[in-house]
């Protein structure tokens, strides 16, 4: 799952390595997160969540149950938006194409 977090109620925006702190710590052993990858984007940070879920629906769920987990100890996130990994890989290849 790809997913845009932003810092929701205007709270202090965590560096990259924090993030992905942050993000591990609300992980699950029965999640089925197995990589976690972050980059800067703009004010936000754009993060890829690589999830073992058979479905879509249920990739989100997982991704959305992390996300509140951090907001229980930690800054609020907000997902933006989210694309499934074949998708997200698909639209990379294309861009060379062009």
């Amino acid at each position: 799952m790809n997913v845009r977090l932003a810092v929701v109620d205007g709270g202090h925006s965590p560096s990259l390595p924090e993030t992905r702190a942050l993000l591990w710590a609300a992980v699950r052993p029965g999640d089925g997160v197995e990589h976690i990858y972050a980059q800067p984007c703009g004010p936000s940070v754009e993060a890829v969540l690589f999830v073992e879920r058979p479905t879509l629906a249920e990739a989100e769920r997982c991704c959305d149950t992390v996300l509140d987990r951090c907001a229980a100890d930690g800054p609020r996130f907000s997902r933006h938006s989210s694309v499934p990994l074949p998708l997200f890989v698909e639209l990379l290849g294309g861009q060379g194409e062009h």
